[in-house]
């Protein structure tokens, strides 16, 4: 039909693209004869992707911190080892945009006097922002048209920005020896504006070290604020900002003969924005002629829709059970993960465990046990409807082990929770003109009009505009409120 308009529109769709799990082996030779493994610690992140048609391949760096003992001390050492692999959907191609979630599935050491193999099994989930390209029926001249405004996610971009985070800290006591540098890194506000995009947030370096032969671990919280270059794909966005940590580095400042508690930490990560616009759509759902009536062709198009986030600080205190008598000196290797997240009215259920390797001294020496603590937490989020999907991540932003009355494990977290919703639409694609004769109408008619009934419907029965059927019916209602006779006069 001729005078029928078309515009395309692009509508985005974030998907789950699947999960893949990667095993990796690592040597790591030492000095002196491995005596037992006491801990392993692992941070893995991806750092570059490449997509093709119907395949992904990417690209990472995982973090292993190992603690260990030779029979009389506590030493540690940590490798950085690369990982690659692929996964494949029909959904991905060459513009596709994606984000990756790392989780430490399992880890497992093969010692041989001072050489340990370790084995990290990991678990990688991909998402991907798919993006579909539709036409849409816009207007037409002399048709009278029924127009729904939708909203429609129409851009999607996924930066990676490298930062380095420089503090200077200080412990409670005289450090000998530094066995192990931890950090925790959660974002709370973050803007961007003239090319700029600045993070407010809540850092945590716990530091694990030896003091006149006494293992110490210190949690030394702070505030920061760093400004980083942001790319334009980032301006008039809505942002999801998540920030990695990829490595921790602790430089002392040695005073010969002194106490030596000052220490420098660089902290090196990712700023990873999710890069969102949204906008409104003006779409026809229905069409009808004065003299013709109209076949459609639809097409379903998908579209992801915010609902809402928020970040919240919640504390777990959880009594550790001490069958063996033993009481634990510190905690290493500490962090969290999230095994579900629900939707509810106005809030999320956040669900998952806090994992970390606690160490006795015994007779024989010090020891290390794995210890998880499971938590359930609810966070408020304005606007939240179960039907949406709801995400979380857990950064922990302190865990000591207390003595009150018993042995207690106090933990506090930071939960970051992202909801969406996925939305379909049914857009006219094509339009088939049907006309007929209106010629053999009478020019005055009467019509039966039942309760309920729209003046849409109502005028698109009679193949008048709503506005002429009004202004010879102005008594009616919207919908009929009862039956109703119209007055219909038909132009020939």
């Amino acid at each position: 039909m001729s005078n029928a308009q078309f515009q395309s529109a692009t509508f985005v769709n974030r998907k789950l693209i699947g999960k893949i799990q990667t095993a990796e082996s690592v040597r790591i030779s030492v000095k002196q004869d491995i005596a037992q493994v006491l801990s392993i610690g692992v941070d893995s992140c991806v750092n570059s992707y490449e997509t093709t048609n119907g395949e992904a391949s990417f690209y990472g760096k995982t973090n292993i911190k190992f603690m260990y003992s030779d029979g009389t001390s506590v030493l540690s050492s940590s490798y950085n080892a690369d990982f690659t692999a692929s996964i494949q959907s029909e959904l991905l191609n060459t513009d596709s945009k994606l984000t990756f979630d790392v989780v430490t599935v399992d880890t497992k050491a093969d010692v041989s006097v001072n050489t340990a193999t370790l084995t990290v099994l990991l678990e990688i989930t991909v998402y991907a922002y798919v993006c579909e390209r539709s036409p849409y029926f816009e207007s037409g001249e002399d048709i009278f048209t029924k127009t729904d405004r939708v909203e429609v996610l129409e851009q999607a971009d996924v930066i990676n920005i490298p930062f380095v985070l420089d503090e200077e800290l200080s412990s409670s006591r005289n450090i000998s020896t530094v066995l192990l540098a931890e950090s925790a890194l959660c974002a709370t506000d973050y803007s961007v504006s003239n090319g700029v995009l600045r993070v407010q947030g809540d850092a945590l370096v716990r530091l694990t070290y030896i003091s006149d032969g006494v293992i110490v671990t210190d949690n030394l919280p702070f505030k920061f604020e760093r400004e980083l270059e942001a790319t334009e794909g980032l301006a008039d966005c809505q942002l999801k900002l998540r920030l990695i940590c990829k490595n921790t580095k602790v430089r002392l400042d040695i005073a010969e003969g002194d106490v030596n508690t000052a220490f420098t930490v660089e902290i090196s990560g990712t700023a990873q924005a999710e890069a969102t616009r949204t906008g409104v759509l003006e779409i026809v759902s229905d069409a009808y002629g004065p003299d013709c009536d109209f076949t459609f062709e639809r097409n379903t198009v998908t579209t992801t829709l915010p609902c809402g986030s928020a970040c919240a600080v919640k504390k777990i205190l959880t009594n550790l059970a001490s069958d063996n008598g033993k009481t634990p000196i510190t905690a290493v290797n500490v962090g969290a993960i999230v095994t579900n997240c629900v939707s509810q009215e106005r809030s999320a259920l956040v669900e998952g465990v806090v994992y970390a390797t606690l160490l006795y001294q015994t007779e024989t020496g010090t020891e290390g046990e794995q210890l998880e603590l499971p938590y359930s937490q609810t966070v408020d989020i304005d606007y939240l409807m179960p039907q949406c999907k709801s995400f979380a991540r857990a950064t922990v932003l302190n865990f000591d082990v207390l003595e009150q009355g018993g042995v207690l494990a106090e933990a506090e977290l930071c939960l970051t929770v992202e909801s969406e919703r996925t939305v379909d639409y049914s857009v006219i694609v094509n339009v088939e003109e049907k006309p007929f004769d209106k010629t053999e109408l009478p020019a005055i008619e009467m019509c039966l009009a039942r309760k309920g009934e729209t003046l849409w419907n109502l005028a698109k029965n009679l193949h008048i505009s709503e506005e002429d059927l009004v202004s010879v019916n102005p008594e009616i209602t919207n919908p009929l409120d009862k039956d109703a006779r119209i007055v219909v006069y038909n132009k020939i």
